[in-house]
């Protein structure tokens, strides 16, 4: 109510305003009937006269100062109508000029009134020089047509508003593209009707809209001899205009059977003809081409195809707008999501499932047996020593080798059991509803055995094979699938330290393995941070001579908890956690610094070899920190010597050869360790860049008396030295040993027959002591 009281006393003050002799009318009416009224009411009310005189006087006060009273009240609404006026005027004239677009006043005529700077600045005339011209004047012949129609609608009342892209002649000559938004207004309080024109500069955007045509028109000419992608052209009412080899590859028609046809007619399915055909003409409406979409389009002989299908409006000038279909066929690529699909949950060499299967499979076995109240085994199998076959005889035939075990595996289980491949040589196996957890190892056992014996490969090889198994219970030992694999794999690893070929079930303690290999990771990462890595140096001999020409440097941890730890033992922790990449470059900085320090003592130019890590070799930016660290420390790029197992180079077949012939060029020393226990071709190795084969340990042990062995040694050292590579036995512990290699022109040793590894201090002890022996 208070809104509308408002409302109405605003309503008539403003009448008052506009109309005064209104007002002085109604001050008239209520002076007259104020006079007479009050005269005859004092006359009937007071009959004494003085009194009479006296209540006269204040009559006429009263009336003095109601008049009073209602002058004030009418002149500051005035005033406030005045403010509110100005202010009003002062928010429009601050809108209209600070606007970052072209607005204007323009009269029924065409005739510009009133334009403000930015509009100015678009046309590129003066407010003066616009008011001399009307907006037909300056606008492109070919829009004026579309704009004075709508303006005629506009001012007949048809619409409200309209809005449009037209072309603006500017003041030099040119023509430039704006938007334009139109308002009629129709107040008698603002005088004469006139329009507000809302324009808005697009000529940039115009220009980049004209070049993207046309590079999209070149981009079509290019395609159009391209033999994968079907593109064609169609009129607006859909007759084909364009059709390109692709089209008739997909599609089945040839040019001649399709061009003049409609496109209904020749690939669309009866199903979708009225959507198509609406499709369309919204698009030749509108301009806006046909979002993309995949789609089942038909062929000439009936059968369907599955494109997906992009959509184009070619208007050129001076004609029709054409559409433009670009479709590429899916067929191919169906097949291959549904292969990639397929491989997602399954295991590519053994058509098993894989982990990811398997955790969904045991994860809803878990919740029916919850349910059911029933027990379920997870059995882990791994063959053992699996990376030997692959090492030595090939990645082909340890694939052949595991594709006739999962056939013997799935011979063995239970249509209903679920056998998985979790990869390289582990496979997993649920069992549903066992009666006592001794069934589990019951059935692991018979997998055990089904593996256990002499397989026959295709090529007339015999591998003898064996496997172990670890075994989890739901719920006797956890409750999640993760879980009870992570269990399993605990219980494989006992049964592998157990001696292999046989399984264990997982318990607590093997938990508290678990715990124990992690506390000693986080150990050696304190270690690295805290400096507890040393380096030993072994030193390495020449035959000929019994001088020592080098030393190989190997790590050790001087742990504050136990002492010294071996490499043996925290090295594959390294290598499991990445570790190893952090301890690689440590040892090749150290050993850089130490080589320095020796010569800077006088012991000469001694080499020091270095093991590569595996890891280190998948590790980007190995040859560029190693060139670094030589230059850091000043030692000599000759004297340092790199060693890596066959195992590492074959892996990383290509990647490796490369970063070889790049550590070559800094001048390294490069040498192949453990050799003769990898499966190295003779091809192979001649295409490698090395210095030097180191022989395995394994080789030496029973040197000279086992005849085999002394046969591999003296070939190894024949191929080597053909090869060009020096040859260095690892492992000489005893004298007819050295003496055998001496014979067979084995170049240098290592081994505890000279000297076990020794910290920095005590190896350059025994390589002066050497050294004096000498000068004497």
């Amino acid at each position: 109510m208070q809104w509308s009281t408002n409302g109405s006393q605003a309503n008539g003050t403003g009448q008052l305003s506009q109309q005064p002799w209104l007002g002085a009318l109604l001050y008239l009416t209520f002076g007259v009937l104020w006079i007479s009224s009050s005269d005859y009411l004092l006359g009937v009310i007071v009959s004494d006269p003085e009194l009479y005189s006296e209540f006269q006087t204040y009559k006429g006060w009263l009336y003095v100062g109601f008049t009073a009273a209602l002058a004030w009240v009418l002149l500051k609404q005035r005033q406030s109508a005045e403010k509110q006026s100005a202010q009003a005027r002062q928010l429009f004239e601050q809108t209209f000029e600070l606007a970052n677009v072209g607005i204007a006043h323009v009269s029924l005529s065409g005739q510009w009134l009133r334009t403000n700077d930015r509009l100015q600045q678009i046309l590129g005339y003066s407010q003066l020089e616009l008011q001399a011209m009307t907006f037909q004047q300056i606008s492109h012949p070919e829009d004026l047509s579309k704009d004075i129609t709508q303006l005629e609608q506009l001012k007949t009342g048809v619409r409200r508003e309209y809005s449009m892209e037209k072309r603006y002649r500017h003041k030099d000559g040119r023509y430039i593209w704006c938007r334009l938004g139109v308002r009629k207004v129709d107040n008698p309080a603002f005088g004469q009707p006139f329009y507000i024109s809302i324009i808005e500069d697009i000529n940039d955007l115009k220009n980049i809209e004209h070049e993207l045509r046309a590079a999209n028109l070149k981009f079509q000419a290019l395609l159009d001899s391209e033999a994968a992608i079907s593109i064609q052209g169609y009129e607006a009412d859909g007759t084909t205009i364009y059709w390109n080899r692709a089209s008739e590859r997909i599609y089945g028609y040839t040019p001649k059977e399709a061009l003049g046809k409609n496109l209904l007619d020749l690939i669309i399915p009866a199903t979708m003809a009225n959507d198509v055909k609406a499709a369309i003409d919204h698009m030749m409406t509108t301009g806006r081409p046909i979002p993309s979409a995949e789609l089942m389009l038909e062929r000439k002989d009936g059968s369907l195809v599955t494109v997906f299908s992009s959509h184009a409006l070619v208007q050129l000038p001076d004609k029709p707008p054409q559409m433009y279909c670009i479709d590429i066929d899916l067929t191919e690529q169906k097949k291959h999501e549904q292969q990639v699909a397929y491989l997602a949950h399954h295991d590519a060499l053994t058509d098993l499932p894989n982990r990811a299967s398997f955790v969904r499979q045991l994860t809803q076995a878990i919740e029916r047996a919850e349910r059911r109240t029933q027990l379920i085994a997870v059995i882990i199998l791994d063959v053992d020593h699996f990376k030997n076959i692959n090492d030595s005889y090939g990645h082909s035939i340890g694939d052949e080798l595991l594709q006739q075990l999962t056939q013997q595996l799935k011979a063995v289980l239970r249509p209903a059991d679920y056998l998985a491949r979790l990869g390289g040589d582990e496979y997993a196996v649920q069992i549903d509803d066992i009666a006592q957890p001794e069934d589990a190892a019951r059935v692991a056992n018979k997998l055990l055995q089904c593996i256990h014996r002499i397989w026959t490969l295709s090529n007339g090889m015999e591998v003898k094979l064996s496997a172990s198994a670890g075994i989890s219970l739901y719920p006797l030992h956890d409750l999640s699938a993760e879980a009870l694999l992570q269990g399993a794999d605990a219980a494989l690893y006992k049964a592998k330290s157990e001696g292999r070929n046989n399984s264990a079930y997982y318990t607590d303690g093997l938990t508290q393995s678990a715990r124990e290999r992690l506390m000693l990771e986080s150990r050696l990462r304190a270690a690295i941070l805290e400096q507890h890595l040393e380096l030993y140096y072994q030193p390495q001999v020449q035959l000929a001579t019994g001088q020592i020409v080098g030393a190989e440097a190997l790590i050790r941890w001087q742990d504050p908890v136990e002492g010294l730890i071996g490499p043996n033992r925290f090295i594959p922790i390294a290598e499991q956690t990445g570790l190893i990449h952090d301890i690689g470059l440590w040892v090749i900085q150290q050993s850089c610094r130490q080589g320095v320090l020796w010569q800077q003592l006088g012991l000469g130019n001694l080499r020091i070899a270095v093991n590569v890590s595996a890891h280190q070799f998948q590790r980007e930016g190995l040859a560029q920190h190693i060139a670094d660290t030589l230059l850091s420390t000043g030692f000599e790029a000759s004297l340092l010597e790199l060693e890596m197992t066959e195992s590492a180079l074959i892996t990383q077949h290509a990647d490796a050869i490369g970063l070889l012939q790049r550590l070559k060029q800094l001048g390294i020393r490069l040498a192949i360790d453990d050799f003769g226990t990898g499966y190295s071709s003779l091809a192979y190795l001649k295409a490698l860049p090395l210095d030097v084969l180191k022989i395995d340990k394994s080789f030496i042990d029973q040197l000279p008396e086992h005849q085999q062995d002394a046969e591999i040694c003296k070939a190894i050292i024949t191929l080597a030295h053909t090869l060009g590579f020096e040859v260095l036995a690892e492992g000489v512990e005893h004298q007819a040993q050295h003496d055998f290699l001496k014979q067979i022109g084995c170049d240098e040793f290592q081994g505890y027959l000279f000297s076990r590894p020794l910290p920095a201090d005590d190896f350059a002890a025994l390589v002066l002591q050497g050294l004096k022996q000498q000068e004497c």
